[in-house]
């Protein structure tokens, strides 16, 4: 990720201490999970992303708010995303100007849409079986028109059973909005949505540095050989 146009995070590396969140009282580090706001430090260090079109995130009932990555969309783009529970999507009045990221038969790329044809993104969080089950079975996501990107490799840092074409909800969600600005915007991409990935990279580089000075560092009980993908450059 370092050819990536992407803000200072000194802020995250001095945030050694855990606050109380004023809102909801609970108790985090770097923002809250469930008010999506910053906490403990100065707001008009994060970058603020402001998005072309309006991107509504629907999370899977079982997804763990601290493993997803799709809060960060929240917290750095504020005014263009919106977060949802599997029981609490909306209804699109016009389901067919809504695009739904999901690699079905009929997804398309978005160099193959029309641009005044949309008005709104839709992402789905969780694993690759919730997403799958939420685009088929949830009536409300049935009309909408899906599109897919170009693949890419995770940096996701976890291993994972599926290919590393299966990315983490934040690296979609910027690959998405940094496909858009090429096939809508310019010929060049100039970084505009870089931030997006702010608080990625910085987990990227926390996880893959406390790993590489101890290796005998456990995570979670399921920890084993190659549980940590290590990147040699980072």
């Amino acid at each position: 990720m370092s050819d990536l146009q992407i803000a200072d995070d000194t802020v995250l590396y001095n945030a050694v201490e855990r606050y109380t969140c004023p809102k909801c009282d609970k108790t985090v580090k770097y923002f809250c999970y469930r008010c999506f706001d910053v906490v403990g430090m100065d707001r008009s260090l994060i970058p603020h992303v402001n998005l072309p079109v309006p991107l509504d995130v629907i999370k899977h009932e079982k997804e763990l708010d601290g493993k997803s990555t799709a809060i960060h969309a929240r917290i750095l783009a504020p005014d263009h995303v919106r977060l949802y529970g599997y029981h609490q999507i909306p209804t699109y009045d016009q389901p067919e100007r809504t695009l739904l990221l999901f690699p079905g038969p009929n997804a398309k790329t978005l160099n193959e849409i029309p641009r005044d044809s949309f008005d709104r993104i839709v992402v789905l969080d969780g694993t690759w079986p919730q997403a799958t089950r939420m685009a088929r079975e949830a009536p409300q996501l049935q009309g909408l028109q899906q599109i897919t990107i170009a693949p890419r490799t995770t940096f996701f840092w976890r291993f994972q059973q599926k290919s590393p074409h299966h990315l983490a909800t934040i690296e979609a969600i910027y690959y998405t909005y940094r496909e858009y600005a090429l096939a809508y915007e310019t010929a060049d991409y100039h970084g505009d949505y870089d931030n997006l990935m702010f608080y990625y990279r910085f987990f990227y580089r926390l996880i893959q540095d406390k790993y590489k000075q101890n290796t005998a560092k456990k995570f979670t009980h399921r920890h084993r050989v190659d549980y940590i993908q290590y990147d040699e450059d980072a």
